[in-house]
């Protein structure tokens, strides 16, 4: 039993922390970067959202407006 509690505090913290990861992130239909919700490059457009894995996955690239941190780190 001492050594389930800790198991399962492992579990729950591990199970957090790759939730906590999953950022939401935008793209239109022909575009080849993700965006921020708030970007003024995807205002007023039809956007779908997805995670910023599923993005990167799919070939999409870091804004450079909204995610020029992330754009940085890509060069």
């Amino acid at each position: 039993m001492k050594r389930l509690i800790p198991m399962l505090l492992a579990v729950m913290l591990l199970s957090t922390a790759s939730f906590a990861s999953a950022k939401d992130v935008y793209v239109t239909k022909n575009g080849k970067k993700y965006h921020a919700e708030d970007c003024r490059w995807i205002k007023n457009r039809e956007t779908v959202k997805m995670t910023e894995e599923k993005a990167i996955e799919k070939g999409y690239k870091p804004c450079g407006v909204c995610m020029k941190e992330k754009e940085d780190k890509n060069k």
